[in-house]
């Protein structure tokens, strides 16, 4: 079935913006790249800031879906934090792999243009708080949501590493440091519970 016009602009939007960057990418590019008529761009977006949101969001929205295909299947909380690791690992192996498109809209608009950011934002405060609550099983409260957070910066690390260096390994070696963190995590977590007792 074919797209509709506006997700044909969106499709296009994303595939430049992600090469390309948001600012260097104008609305006369979109449009002869999508092949619409620009009353067409106009009608469903009232301007390039708003499709740009709208890239984010469904890139949010697809993104979040397929981790949790990859997570949800599995029981236990290490090898479901892990399945995250690996899922930005398989992303980095991809052709169309250009970067993190949620870091470069902080990049470039900062965090005091919230119709932007906040979608940027949304999606690091989603995994970080994702995976504390994988971990809170095997941890203490606070030390899942520290580690929630320093694996999201591990991620953001290596997403950065695999476009700026063409290394796909790069998720590999991030879950290596975040397996160690997590273990340490683990061990002091019993000795709390134990010294509690």
């Amino acid at each position: 079935m074919r797209a509709s016009k506006r997700q044909q602009v969106v499709d296009t939007a994303t595939a430049l913006f992600s090469k390309h960057g948001f600012h260097p990418v104008g609305v006369d590019w979109i449009i002869d790249d999508s092949g619409v008529a620009r009353m067409t761009l106009y009608r469903h977006f009232a301007g390039k800031d708003d499709l740009v949101r709208e890239v984010l969001e469904q890139r949010y929205t697809y993104i979040v879906g397929s981790l949790e295909q990859s997570v949800l299947p599995l029981v236990d909380p290490t090898d479901r934090v892990k399945a995250i690791f690996d899922w930005y690992g398989a992303w980095f192996h991809t052709p169309e792999f250009a970067g993190c498109l949620f870091e470069r809209a902080l990049a470039e608009f900062g965090t005091t243009y919230p119709k932007v950011s906040e979608v940027a934002i949304r999606y690091r405060q989603k995994i970080a708080n994702w995976i504390a609550e994988l971990l809170a099983d095997v941890v203490s409260p606070d030390a899942a949501k520290q580690l929630g957070n320093v694996f999201m910066m591990l991620l953001d690390g290596a997403t950065v590493e695999a476009r700026a260096v063409n290394d796909p390994v790069a998720a590999v070696r991030a879950w290596q440091a975040a397996e160690s963190l997590l273990n340490q995590a683990k061990i002091q977590s019993h000795a709390l519970a134990e010294s509690t007792r």
